[in-house]
């Protein structure tokens, strides 16, 4: 990469980690859109690899707020999403790789705009965890169909009980991928490259998460994602 391109990076991926160090969200749905326009080999392993590392550290600074009731059902289906998602990776090209990650980024946006206020029952912990399996491993994204059930609790249960799923989930989700043989070295170095400007943006995001205003924050991702997707679809149908 040029070095331009570098400072992008570091920039996005700083952003990403303050937003995901305030909500327990949002680091994926913020940098992977543009990480696969600068160079698609980010997506979906070296964010994957970020956002485990991310979450952990989220996990280990909200652990008092983590509620394990009902995590376990949302497991089982990240692991069922995970499977069939690294199967349908193994399949598929590049180019209709590209096609499922920009329609996945947009049904994203679509799942966070969503403001309904549904129970959590086992089922749903089930469902959302089975989705967010699928989007996950293809597009690195798996947090809405999580932050649908628990969007209307307390901020600090969120932030911990999400931040313990995701721990877990993006692990299940790069373990399925090295299974399918989705995990290189090439991916472990771009995750390296990621490592100091996500680790500065968690820790940043301790200090200024008040100061941030979540309003308007939250609609510029959702547009800069929104955006990017459409312009990698758009560029995937016209090389084809």
């Amino acid at each position: 990469m040029e070095f331009g391109e570098l400072v992008i990076v570091f920039l996005i991926v700083l952003i990403g980690a303050i937003v995901q160090g305030s909500t327990s969200m949002g680091f994926a749905i913020t940098v992977a859109p543009i990480l696969m326009l600068i160079k698609p080999e980010f997506v979906p392993v070296a964010v994957l690899m970020s956002g485990f590392t991310l979450s952990l550290y989220l996990m280990l600074r909200e652990r008092k707020s983590i509620i394990i009731k009902g995590l376990g059902y949302s497991v089982i289906g990240r692991i069922f999403g995970a499977i069939i998602a690294a199967l349908i990776m193994v399949i598929i090209t590049q180019t209709y790789f590209a096609l499922v990650f920009g329609f996945l980024i947009i049904l994203a946006v679509f799942l966070s705009l969503y403001k309904g206020r549904w129970e959590i029952t086992q089922p749903k912990l089930f469902i959302a965890g089975f989705l967010s399996g699928i989007m996950g491993t293809l597009a690195s994204i798996g947090s809405p169909p999580m932050g649908l059930l628990y969007q209307h609790q307390e901020a600090k249960v969120i932030r911990g009980t999400l931040s313990a799923y995701f721990t877990l989930g993006t692990l299940i989700s790069i373990v399925t991928l090295s299974w399918v043989g989705k995990v290189t070295l090439v991916e472990f170095k771009l995750y390296l490259i990621m490592l100091p400007a996500f680790t500065l943006g968690f820790w940043l995001s301790k200090y200024i998460t008040k100061f941030l205003d979540k309003g308007y924050t939250r609609w510029a991702i959702l547009g800069i994602s929104s955006i990017s997707a459409i312009f990698v679809i758009t560029k995937t149908l016209l090389n084809m």
